[in-house]
């Protein structure tokens, strides 16, 4: 079996390599995601080629496995079928994934926002929200992953529901945020409030993903009175005002490589691949961070 999170976390010298994005790998390999259930669909109309990417990752030297359950909460099954059971559709996910890392790796449970990441909603209830994600935890813990990632996290309120909701459980659990300027949330919430709000949790690693390469060192600054292991993985460029994807640094394999090796002098112990990225950048930051963190 491999080591726990937290077994590997001690290991000073080493730098976990998390995979990439799944969406991105099915929409360059054929897959429609723009549809009503995303990447969830795959899980149904072609669970081979998840299985694939999980493979392809581990390949490429990934630790830390995330199932595909970003879209598996019930609230985005609405749209594309209601009548797909949500914990039947998390359980494959994480199986999935389980079947790829084997003994090789850990398997992460993906617990993402309710609605569209970039554009959150802060009118949600409270009592709504609880339940929403207390269903998920309790699915994905059922399922066995060795870890949850609480990814893509873009509101204080949500956030704050979900650390409530943690408690609850053993497993490790990793927080990740968005910020677009590296000082705050999207909900206008300050970093340093986090980084204060997680050091009173059950939380054992803290960073962002979903952010262009060029805000990063920021928001590890904004986060660094927070003593945990700190988790990146950025996106290969950003989404501009019309919604339009335009590359930046991070298209780059060297200069985001480059720019990895400055995130772990930060204290970044844990390095993957977010919106845009590829194998080959897992395959390259395995090459030169696994060993040594730098």
């Amino acid at each position: 079996m491999p080591e726990t999170l937290q077994e590997l976390l001690e290991k000073s010298n080493r730098t976990l390599i998390l995979d990439g994005p799944l969406g991105t790998e099915l929409t360059r390999r054929g897959f429609d995601v723009d549809r009503p259930g995303w990447s969830a669909r795959a899980l149904v109309e072609n669970p081979e080629l998840v299985l694939q990417i999980h493979l392809d990752y581990v390949a490429a030297g990934a630790n830390l496995l995330t199932a595909n359950t970003f879209r598996t909460h019930a609230v985005n099954l609405k749209e594309w079928n209601p009548a797909q059971n949500a914990r039947e559709l998390t359980s494959i996910a994480v199986e999935l994934a389980q079947q790829a890392a084997g003994n090789a790796c850990l398997v992460c449970g993906s617990v993402s926002p309710l609605g569209d990441s970039y554009r959150p909603q802060t009118s949600l209830s409270e009592d709504w929200l609880i339940e929403q994600h207390e269903k998920m935890l309790d699915e994905l813990t059922s399922a066995g992953v060795d870890i949850l990632l609480v990814e893509t996290q873009t509101t204080f309120r949500e956030l704050k529901v979900i650390l409530r909701l943690i408690e609850k459980y053993s497993i490790p659990t990793m927080l990740s945020v968005v910020s677009f300027d590296g000082l705050h949330l999207l909900d206008g919430t300050p970093l340093p409030d986090i980084a204060e709000l997680v050091t009173r949790s059950k939380i054992v690693a803290l960073g962002c993903n979903c952010v262009p390469v060029e805000i990063v060192k920021t928001v590890l600054n904004s986060l660094k009175d927070n003593q945990l292991p700190k988790i990146v993985y950025a996106n290969s460029g950003y989404q501009n005002a019309e919604g339009t994807w335009v590359q930046s640094l991070g298209a780059n394999l060297d200069e985001h490589t480059e720019l990895a090796k400055s995130w772990i002098q930060q204290g970044v112990r844990i390095l993957g691949g977010c919106c845009g990225t590829e194998v080959p950048l897992i395959a390259k930051f395995a090459e030169k961070f696994n060993e040594n963190s730098v």
